[in-house]
């Protein structure tokens, strides 16, 4: 059974790594497969991976129709649909997911319907609610996402979502609510309760019982995701297999317990089976509470299998449960596979399994929950390193006293509570009480521990064959006691704690232009330095391109100092990151052109003249002048950097003005091979005088997909193509990667080289 399920599993895996959908004709093998299997045994392994395979097949295929129309793309448009999820709410505006059932354009023409879609509103009073239905004027467009090395992928996690396009609403007239659909009374039902939540408690409290009891973890600030981040309790927020595990094992524990003490009651239903019902039935309506979630339906199933085969009459193998769980979770969502809760989830749980059958089995309760929490987390952290490029230090003492806490004592109550909020509010709001007094214990002490010295010690992200590596490495030091030469599991791991990277000689460095939407940041690297251009923008106190770009960026390449933060101008699409990147990486020198924006000491401001020398690779500052004789956008900072075996000019906003004084003073010096467009390819910027004067084979633009500015303008493209010059846009090509080699100049795009079927 395992071989065929890995079969499976691989069939999947193997479908979700495809650039393009193959097309679904190739499925009339399976019936040859079927006859086959009939006469050779052997062609079973390959019928199960043909099973999965174009189970995946079908799955993606549905989940791409009603691709929103590229005809009313960013247009305004009219939509009547249901809200299908509870309404998150922030400072400027609220957002909310749409079941769409009708899309009309200006000329009253309907178009297939892109299906759900997340929608933003902004500087409204309204407040839908969930199960509503409603009319909007909208603008929408399809989903998209950065992509960059070590980045989020966000279509794939849109796309398991089943989310088809983003949007915001326009102030409208037609923006008006016309019902209620009784089709989704749940949805209804959360958003009553999260309501009533809203009005009876403040934050922080309220973020912690909106994300334990209904799934909504939009009131966390930004603070508090810092803090379960660096202590490794993030997991605990989300509902997912642990929550839906703890309620369902305690409600088992409890129900048998009960059903055992009365004889007659057992001689008609053992107490295993009623326990397993209850408890079934308790993980259910946790589940629905969270509004059926993908990981609470996964963990629901899992629970489900491990249920069923814990009253069975029949002796059933653990590893068959976990064989049939993994199939089922794959039916329901095949495009879990992609996602690292799957693999955490599973591997947890076969580690737990493993841990306490041949390493634990002999200690006492209390011992026993220490050292497996201990070995478990030893156990995670290959994983943790390879999908978040860090272990958090502390986290099994955090997870030591938070995961019983939690998991035992404030989630029942807060689930009580919510069950007494509208019948009995007074009885609710004193449990809510008793859980507010836990938590400011138990957050004082994990805030303690991720203020502590490496809180979280980064790691470049290894390759999958060094993942597997360390795994097995782990899986022999946890092996039985007595078993010799189990500390040879050592060296199997020390090359996930040393990942290889790549190493640059003298003279050599890397120009990395990040995807970072309408904004602008890049990276340069030589053998022994980094300077950051730029650093994109702050788009709310919870997002900016620092955190979510840079960083993972950074993180995935094994850098952790930053010898200089250049910021061209105060600008908040190339200044917005910065905050960001001062509190996450040591930094020796900050150059800008507003130095006043920083309050840092080691902050100076750019003047042209500046320069130096990294490993034979020089930097200089051509602009702005030390009079300061231009603001704005023409006081960016200029920077050429060049070596034997190449060069690049990065421009920041300069507009026309500074284009002119630098053709000026520098004429020649100005040729580079690589230009990065003045101002994203405005048209307020890139004269033909400057163009020409650059001479630069190459010029990547920095710009975000439909942005509301329309750049880079078609006009600009056309006349730097005019001049020779191969023109790339960062939000076509993703990232974009030039290595200065002594054996030419290599230009990458990541959005072509890591191209899956679901990707724009």
């Amino acid at each position: 059974m395992l071989a065929r399920t890995l079969a499976f599993v691989l069939g999947i895996y193997c479908l979700m790594q495809l650039h393009w959908l193959p097309s679904v004709w190739i499925a009339v093998s399976i019936p040859l497969l079927l006859i086959l299997t009939r006469y050779f045994s052997g062609f079973r392994i390959i019928l199960f991976f043909s099973l999965g395979f174009f189970w995946a097949l079908f799955r993606a295929g549905l989940a791409l129709e009603h691709t929103l129309d590229i005809g009313i793309e960013n247009n305004e448009v009219l939509i009547k649909g249901t809200i299908v999820s509870i309404p998150e709410t922030y400072d400027d505006h609220i957002r909310f997911l749409l079941d769409t059932k009708e899309v009309i354009d200006s000329k009253e023409q309907r178009y297939s319907y892109p299906g759900t879609i997340r929608l933003s509103w902004y500087r409204t009073r309204n407040l839908p609610a969930s199960g509503e239905t409603w009319q909007f004027k909208v603008k929408l467009k399809r989903i998209y996402g950065f992509m960059n090395s070590g980045g989020f992928d966000y279509e794939a996690w849109m796309l398991r979502l089943g989310i088809k396009a983003t949007g915001y609403v326009k102030i409208s007239p037609e923006n008006k609510k016309l019902g209620i659909s009784h089709a989704y009374f749940i949805q209804n039902i959360r958003y009553k309760l999260a309501q009533q939540l809203k009005q009876s408690l403040d934050k922080p409290l309220l973020g912690l019982v909106l994300a334990l009891s209904l799934g909504d973890r939009s009131q966390l600030d930004a603070e508090q995701w810092k803090i379960l981040s660096y202590t490794g309790t993030n997991h605990l927020i989300a509902i997912s297999g642990l929550h839906l595990s703890l309620i369902a094992g305690l409600v088992y524990f409890l129900a048998s317990f009960f059903w055992s003490q009365f004889y007659y009651l057992t001689q008609r239903l053992p107490a295993p089976v009623f326990a397993s019902v209850m408890a079934f039935i308790a993980a259910f309506f946790y589940a629905m509470l969270a509004g059926f979630a993908l990981p609470a339906q996964r963990a629901l199933i899992m629970i489900a299998v491990f249920l069923v085969a814990l009253f069975s009459a029949r002796q059933i193998l653990i590893s068959h449960v976990i064989c049939v769980a993994v199939v089922l979770v794959l039916v329901l969502d095949p495009f879990a596979i992609i996602a690292v809760d799957f693999y955490l989830s599973f591997i947890a749980v076969i580690f737990i399994l493993y841990i306490t059958r041949f390493r634990i089995s002999e200690h006492t309760a209390l011992t026993r929950w220490i050292r497996l929490q201990c070995m478990l987390s030893f156990a995670l952290f290959p994983i943790l390193i390879f999908w978040f490029k860090q272990v958090p230090l502390y986290s099994v003492l955090a997870n030591l006293i938070a995961i019983p806490v939690i998991g035992f004592v404030v989630v029942p109550l807060i689930l009580i509570a919510l069950i007494l909020l509208l019948p009995m509010p007074k009885a609710a709001l004193a449990l809510y009480s008793l859980v507010e007094k836990i938590y400011q214990q138990q957050w004082a002490y994990l805030e303690f521990l991720s203020q502590q010295n490496y809180a979280v010690i980064p790691i470049a992200t290894p390759s999958l064959f060094v993942l597997i590596l360390a795994i097995v490495g782990v899986l022999i030091l946890l092996m039985p006691k007595g078993l010799p030469a189990r500390w040879l599991g050592i060296f199997f791991i020390l090359p996930l704690l040393f990942p290889e990277t790549e190493k640059l000689k003298q003279g050599e460095f890397d120009f990395n232009l990040l995807d970072a939407g309408q904004g602008l940041a890049a990276v340069i690297r030589t053998k022994e330095h980094v300077l950051i251009y730029d650093t994109g923008a702050q788009f709310s106190e919870r997002f900016n391109i620092g955190d979510a770009v840079i960083k993972p960026y950074l993180r995935d390449k094994g850098i952790n100092e930053i010898s200089i933060l250049l910021v061209s101008h105060g600008d908040n699409d190339h200044i917005g990151g910065a905050k960001a990147l001062i509190k996450n990486f040591k930094i020796s020198k900050i150059l800008t052109s507003v130095p006043e924006k920083f309050d840092e000491l080691y902050t100076e401001h750019c003047y042209a003249g500046q320069k130096w020398t990294w490993d034979d690779v020089e930097f200089e500052i051509l602009h702005p002048q030390k009079q300061k004789l231009l603001s704005g956008n023409n006081a960016s900072c200029v920077l050429k950097v060049s070596s034997i075996w190449g060069s690049v000019l990065l421009t920041g906003d300069i507009e026309k003005k500074a284009e002119n004084r630098l053709v000026e003073q520098y004429k020649d010096e100005l040729h580079v091979d690589i230009l990065l467009v003045p101002h994203h390819g405005s048209k307020t910027s890139s004269t033909k005088a400057f163009i020409a004067a650059v001479a630069s084979e190459h010029a990547f633009i920095a710009a975000g997909y439909r942005n509301r500015f329309g750049l880079p303008k078609q006009d600009i493209i056309a006349r730097y193509e005019a001049h020779g010059v191969k023109t790339r846009v960062s939000f076509e090509t993703g990232e974009l990667s030039a290595k200065f080699r002594d054996e030419g100049l290599q230009i990458d795009e990541f959005r072509t080289k890591n191209r899956h079927f679901w990707h724009h």
